[in-house]
């Protein structure tokens, strides 16, 4: 048995690595910092080519900003207002809503400084696969090399929608990715041209859309559908009501939502839900 340095575990060769982490989003750069600031080896594996971004962060457009307050958005739990200082350097407002490109930046950095720090190695490759060791597992890899590791965790996060059938036959006209390299075109493509666009869904990403054909100078129709006619509601203030672990139940979802629904009625909905933020993963 041989030391790791640095790490403080042991393995039965400095090939094998504590921890490895697939998908370098948002949650898995985190991990990875999280591991650094302990002395924990990692390896982050990303083959999208946006390690310390992902999906939600990796946007260019100033018009995407986060749905979440810059003052909740800290990347370290133990401190709330690490991402709001770094939005105010730069005049933002902690109550604000940054754009999302800046909270990817942000990450960025953290995963820099994890990098740096000699305990976590980003692999731009893609998992295709793991298989249980008695010790721990194996990762393959895209060009068919494997990793070795203690630990392993996903941090995959949505995959990319597959086809509707009902627009199987209107060919490339459909764009089944609103993140990808396709709808960008497509953007483009409608602004040049004036036609009409059809949105599947109301929800945040169709606001985002929409954002992005107005940005580009779209002057034609938008029509977005959905089954329920809603869209997502703005922001409102709300007084902070902490409740303690011990308060919430646990073990029922049905006795959860209605202590959630009782809850809601005492102090609003929005502070309700917002309590229980602490103690999800419980």
């Amino acid at each position: 048995m041989r030391q790791i340095r640095r790490t403080g575990l042991t393995t039965k060769s400095d090939r094998v690595v504590p921890v490895a982490i697939v998908g370098g989003g948002a949650s898995g750069t985190i991990l990875a910092a999280q591991l650094a600031r302990r002395g924990i080896a990692s390896v982050l594996i990303d083959g999208s080519g946006r390690a310390g971004k992902g999906v939600a962060y990796s946007t260019m457009e100033p018009v995407h900003l986060l749905n979440v307050r810059a003052e909740s958005m800290s990347a370290w739990a133990g401190e709330p207002d690490h991402f709001a200082k770094r939005y105010e350097a730069e005049a933002g407002d902690a109550r604000g809503f940054a754009e999302r490109r800046l909270f990817g930046r942000y990450l960025g950095e953290i995963l820099h400084d994890a990098v740096a720090s000699g305990c976590t190695r980003v692999v731009h490759a893609s998992s295709t696969g793991a298989e249980r060791k008695e010790d721990g597992w194996t990762v393959r890899l895209g060009d068919g090399s494997a990793i070795e590791t203690q630990a392993l965790a996903l941090a995959i996060g949505n995959q990319e929608p597959e086809r509707l059938r009902a627009f199987r036959d209107v060919g490339s006209r459909f764009i089944r990715n609103p993140w990808g390299e396709e709808a960008r075109a497509a953007v483009d493509e409608l602004v040049e041209s004036g036609g009409d666009a059809l949105i599947v869904g109301t929800s945040l990403t169709m606001v985002d859309l929409v954002l992005s054909l107005d940005a580009a100078g779209f002057r034609g129709n938008i029509v977005a559908l959905s089954r329920r006619g809603q869209v997502p509601r703005a922001h409102a203030d709300f007084e902070p009501s902490p409740v303690q672990v011990e308060e919430v139940p646990h073990g029922s979802v049905r006795q959860a939502w209605r202590w959630l629904r009782r809850r809601s009625a005492e102090v609003g909905w929005r502070a309700a839900v917002d309590s229980l933020r602490p103690h999800s993963h419980q």
